[in-house]
């Protein structure tokens, strides 16, 4: 009688807590159906929303350098007259493609290039599924933790944010997860034998993941590295892991090596320009506070910061004190993530961590850390779904519904930062300085402008004054010499956001410029060469 009122108890529980997983898993449609419709709605309607959307400041440029790709003019920019590298080569070849299809088509070209974002997402949602099913979590329930996994990543704000930005951003993040994948598969074979064939196609899709973007070097230096540990650590001849870490990072190396050659010959440089651009006239440890805040941010999930309050105090002191509960959680929990993730979760981890440690402490411009550090949203969303998963289970035994609410509010918070995404689709902030130049300037005209992404894109005949672009640019800025370089190049306006009318008040610039347009409601400044300057 005893065993048969336990087995009750236990069926009851063990229904109990089936049903809360198939509530959790229904709420998730709605969030899902809202981020699939605002991820095609530019396909959907084309127009304005095509153009402003799902295209950021710096996706136009790399479209731009794509563009001239398919034009034949290789990898430049400024009507094809100045030779770049400031861009991620796999992503830009991809886009290339696009345009060549179209003829180059400024507008009609962006059509297979957005489909191409919303095929990214949507195969990163199914990488995140079959990867945390198959191998990364080995706990109880791995197919509702894998699809809840899935569909966190998928509906977060972060996820429509920056896998529809025109970068590589979402191809990024599913070339990681099947690295990941991947290692875990064939770590197996790795601990008995050497596996040369193993070992040569891990460092092929490592090398083609740096193709997509550059710090995939943290990646491939957290998989080595704990390779070799790990492999140690299990009693496996030393020659033979050091024997494996070479050939996986070699070959990563070979796969990547036209790009690096092309930069060494071209440009001098390993780092592409936009690369040193950014890190040029920075302090060691500026952007701590501000990655504390993307750190937060993407690890949420479901929470987007407006980039003017990155930088408040009340919202960087609710940040640390969010990041020192998550890390005391962590803590707390280390041996069971222990015991449900696998190594390649590990390496995620690492590879996360020397991410943030690289942006915090030695990149320039804060406001691109939350992007840079988007695959923080790939691990959260993982580790969400099993803790959701255990709580299921444990609140069962006590006929609780808190796991259910907490998931509801966070599918709430997740539709309506979607569709705030649609409501502002039709908006872009340059699109003011696009207008204006479109009206006032002929297309054989130069001008000129410190974010000149969105504006080289729809006028050739653009400058780049910040460096990130231009190698000329960035040598005449560092040098002091900015407005030299304005002369050289015959600039007759500079257009830009409305903060450059300063420019009309420096000595260099007055001589040369007058200030024409100063409009703060519509954030635009425009100076024009004087007559006879």
């Amino acid at each position: 009688m005893i065993e048969s009122s336990h087995e009750k108890v236990n069926d009851s529980a063990s229904q109990s807590a089936e049903s809360m997983r198939r509530t959790i898993m229904a709420a998730m449609i709605i969030p899902v159906v809202v981020a699939v419709m605002v991820r095609v709605s530019p396909l959907w309607t084309g127009g304005v929303r095509l153009l402003h959307q799902a295209i950021t400041e710096d996706g136009y440029l790399m479209l731009t350098i794509a563009r001239n790709i398919a034009l034949g003019n290789g990898f430049s920019v400024s009507d094809g007259l100045v030779a770049t590298n400031g861009t991620q080569p796999l992503c830009t070849l991809l886009f290339a493609g696009c345009f060549k299809l179209f003829g180059a088509d400024r507008a009609t070209g962006l059509y297979p290039i957005v489909a191409l974002q919303v095929i990214f997402t949507f195969c990163g949602a199914i990488a995140i599924y079959s990867c945390v099913k198959r191998y990364i979590y080995r706990g109880q329930d791995a197919k509702f933790v894998a699809g809840l996994a899935a569909m966190f990543w998928y509906i977060s704000p972060s996820t429509t944010s920056h896998g529809h930005n025109g970068l590589e951003t979402g191809l990024y993040a599913v070339l990681v997860l099947l690295c990941i994948a991947l290692y875990d598969a064939i770590l197996p074979k790795l601990k008995t034998q050497f596996s040369l064939s193993r070992c040569l196609g891990l460092g092929t899709l490592l090398g083609i993941t740096f193709s997509a973007r550059n710090d995939a070097c943290f990646l491939i230096a957290a998989m080595l590295l704990f390779h070799l540990v790990t492999t140690w650590k299990l009693h496996v001849k030393k020659i033979a892991a050091m024997g494996q870490c070479m050939v996986i990072g070699i070959t990563s190396m070979v796969i990547a090596s036209p790009w690096l050659i092309f930069n060494l010959t071209k440009f001098g440089h390993v780092v592409p320009v936009s690369g040193r651009s950014e890190a040029s006239g920075t302090t060691m440890g500026e952007n701590v506070l501000p990655a504390v805040v993307a750190i937060v941010e993407n690890a949420s999930l479901f929470l987007r910061i407006p980039q003017h309050y990155e930088r408040d105090t009340f919202v960087v002191g609710m940040c640390i004190f969010t990041a020192c509960c998550m890390m005391l959680l962590i803590l707390k929990r280390l041996a069971w993530f222990r015991q449900q993730f696998s190594a390649g979760f590990a390496i995620l981890v690492f590879y996360v961590m020397a991410l943030a440690f690289y942006y915090a402490l030695f990149f320039g411009v804060y406001f691109f850390l939350s992007r840079y550090l988007y695959s923080i949203v790939t691990l959260s969303a993982i580790t969400a779904a099993a803790l959701v998963a255990a709580w299921v289970r444990q609140s069962s035994r006590k006929d609780s519904r808190i796991p259910v609410f907490v998931v509801g509010i966070a599918a709430i918070a997740t539709i309506t930062l979607n569709a705030r995404v649609y409501r502002n689709g039709e908006k872009h902030m340059h699109s003011q300085v696009v207008a204006w130049v479109d009206e006032h300037v002929p297309a054989d005209v130069w001008v000129a402008a410190t974010q000149t992404g969105t504006l080289g894109y729809y006028h050739d005949r653009t400058i780049n004054l910040d460096g990130k672009v231009d190698p000329q640019s960035l040598d005449y800025r560092l040098r002091g010499r900015i407005v030299d370089y304005l002369d050289e190049r015959n600039v007759a306006y500079i257009v830009d956001w409305a903060g450059h009318a300063a420019w009309a008040d420096k000595p260099e610039f007055a001589s040369r410029f007058e200030l024409i347009v100063h409009d703060k409601q519509a954030n635009l400044a425009v100076l024009r060469r004087r007559d006879g300057a």
